[in-house]
């Protein structure tokens, strides 16, 4: 488990946040974010995804919709990178930025 965290590209913070998921066709599925970092996201969903799988994400708490890359696959989560950099003057990403930088 150590050698995962030091492969990691930036800190992570365990969340609870409601999401979406949109897959190419439209489609939606609600998810959990259960983990966040600068470069990407855990989600719990029943959706079915495939991995290098290009889908939107949706975080309610800040309203905020990302493009996003599956990067993982494990029995209902997924890990997903955010193709675009998190804009760190967006309104309510602050807030974001502070959770992830919170030391636990």
């Amino acid at each position: 488990m150590a050698n995962e965290e030091e492969s990691r590209r930036s800190n992570r913070r365990r969340t609870l946040f409601g999401g979406f998921i949109f897959d190419e066709d439209g489609k939606s599925w609600d998810c959990s974010v259960s983990d966040i970092s600068y470069t990407g996201v855990k989600v719990r969903s029943e959706v079915n995804l495939e991995m290098g799988a290009f889908v939107e994400l949706k975080i309610n708490k800040f309203n905020d919709l990302r493009r996003t890359k599956v990067m993982w696959v494990g029995p209902g989560q997924y890990g997903l990178q955010f193709l675009v950099k998190i804009d760190k003057a967006k309104d309510g990403m602050t807030e974001l930025f502070k959770l992830i930088d919170k030391k636990i």
